[in-house]
């Protein structure tokens, strides 16, 4: 693979050890965006937890100076458990750790206006408690849990490790911690005094609503320092930093061409070349970090056409007799509905679907009909769209040049867009016919009862959606198709909440606002 900086992960583990990836081709498509969005996952929603959880950890370097996991753990879930109430009165946040648990106890509360009345959180916070009694089931709680590898990965923290269990700040983290603390001054003494008792009063809560993940304050010393850690800035910016700076920045410059904020399915499009924006945004330097997105995308449309293959035959095998059927005959089957003909090479095929539009457009188009054909139970529509996606994709792999083999260099068992390329490309002067039914047959159903016997072998995880049995195919179960989601609707979230987007919550105004635009012009 080539080196594209510490940021770019490598490929371990053939796919996930459950039977949502029963190809095998989830790990190099993980494997782009991972890289391209660092100190972000699927469940990092709110981006002051990055402030607050550096400023909890220094407070405890500090205050508690206690080595002891244990009590770090206590002391670390009572806050998280304190910033989910404070989260859960008034106005409600969305995307908190524990905010259903602190809506049940806030909502048994008779007298609202009270600000006497006290919660006692002690037994909730407790990583002993009744797994029904917590709020949070995950004894590691938001910090250990969700967001530590992240800070991780963004250069805030260290993680803990045998010599020192407790995670610690970074440099580069001390100051973030310093500016929350100024930003929420007073407030401080009552959060922590609340920790410490295990117990806080409406009144209390009401008075640290600041805390809030929305209430960052635009121009404050935190504000600033968020922003410059989520676009990576900075002169000792690392890789990861780079490649992170790089996706926001586009993001950035797309929303302002468009006026608006995106569906994540929107921006992928857009940036794999398809998209309504396109044109507008042609003026934007062309980077490798932008081909590496188009790359994802075409990676994870080849496993969605593959795996629309693999989700049809399961259903002509569950409708079957007694739900078994011979590899030959299941294929064959498949080959009726795609309608690849014997008297066209695979090349002439190719050319012929591709014609009058560019790759990427013939994809979308494609894959629109896919998905179409797919809901509205029409099978020949559904797998002649997958041969035309398939096309379409083979296609667009010429523009990405060395790059397909530099981000996807893998062993061979590690199946992606190169190597389905490859497989296209070495039979493109063979019939049509057979080299879709050889698609079907070895690229889609061996290769999966193939994954599937390897989890079980090596992960001893049993993930057959059909087995083998005397000569035959057994039904034995379905999986849900549909796109992987590579961070992007997360990493708005976090544009939105350093203020560089306009929440449409709460502002009838769309798109960038003078923050976002002042980083924009900065570039």
């Amino acid at each position: 693979m080539k080196d594209f900086g510490p940021g770019f992960p490598e490929w371990t583990e053939l796919g996930q050890d459950g039977g949502l990836d029963p190809l095998g081709m989830q790990r190099p498509i993980e494997a782009i965006y991972q890289s391209l969005l660092p100190g972000i996952s699927t469940i990092t929603l709110r981006f002051r937890y990055y402030s607050f959880f550096v400023w909890m950890l220094e407070v405890y370097a500090k205050k508690e100076r206690n080595t002891d996991p244990t009590a770090f753990r206590v002391f670390q879930r009572r806050c998280e458990t304190v910033f989910a109430l404070i989260c859960a009165r008034g106005s409600t946040e969305l995307g908190v750790a524990g905010i259903d648990w602190a809506q049940k106890q806030l909502a048994g509360i008779v007298d609202q206006s009270d600000g006497e009345v006290v919660i006692d959180f002690s037994v909730g916070a407790d990583p002993e408690a009744e797994v029904s009694q917590r709020y949070l089931r995950n004894k590691g709680g938001a910090f250990g849990g969700i967001y530590a590898t992240q800070m991780f990965e963004m250069g805030l923290i260290i993680l803990g490790n045998d010599r020192n269990p407790i995670s610690v700040c970074t440099n580069r983290a001390l100051p973030l911690a310093d500016a929350f603390g100024a930003e929420i001054g007073e407030l401080a003494s009552i959060f922590l005094g609340t920790v410490r008792a295990g117990q806080v009063s409406l009144a209390d809560l009401d008075r640290m609503a600041a805390i809030k993940p929305s209430k960052i304050v635009p121009g404050s010393a935190e504000h600033g320092l968020l922003v410059d850690v989520l676009l990576g800035k900075g002169a000792t910016a690392s890789a990861p930093d780079k490649l992170r700076r790089s996706t926001t920045i586009m993001l950035l410059q797309l929303i302002e061409a468009i006026q608006d904020v995106p569906r994540a399915e929107a921006v992928k499009w857009e940036w794999f070349g398809a998209g309504n924006a396109t044109e507008s945004t042609e003026a934007a330097p062309t980077n490798e970090v932008r081909t590496l997105w188009a790359l994802y995308q075409a990676c994870d449309l080849m496993r969605i056409a593959y795996e629309n293959v693999l989700d049809m035959a399961l259903d002509i095998l569950m409708q079957s007799p007694a739900r078994r059927m011979s590899l030959d005959v299941l294929v064959a089957e498949l080959l009726d509905h795609a309608d690849a003909p014997d008297d066209l090479t695979w090349q002439e095929l190719s050319n012929a679907l591709n014609k009058g539009s560019t790759p990427a457009e013939a994809a979308r188009q494609a894959d629109l009909a896919m998905n179409e054909a797919r809901a509205a139970g029409d099978r020949t529509g559904q797998m002649r769209s997958v041969v035309a996606l398939v096309a379409a994709l083979s296609a667009k792999a010429v523009a990405f040049g060395d790059l397909l083999d530099q981000a996807l260099d893998a062993p061979d068992h590690f199946h992606s867009l190169t190597t389905e390329v490859r497989f296209l490309r070495d039979r493109c002067d063979d019939s049509a016919r057979s080299v879709v039914g050889a698609m079907f047959r070895e690229r889609v159903l061996k290769r999966h009862l193939w994954v599937a016997s390897r989890k079980f072998r090596n992960q001893k995880a049993y993930t057959f959606l059909m087995e083998p049995e005397e000569g035959v195919l057994r039904y034995r179960s379905h999986f849900r198709v549909s796109p992987s989601s590579p961070r992007l609707e997360q990493a708005m979230g976090f544009l939105r909440d350093v203020k560089l987007l306009h929440d449409a919550r709460v502002s009838e105004s769309k798109g960038l606002t003078k923050f976002g635009r002042a980083e924009l012009t900065a570039v």
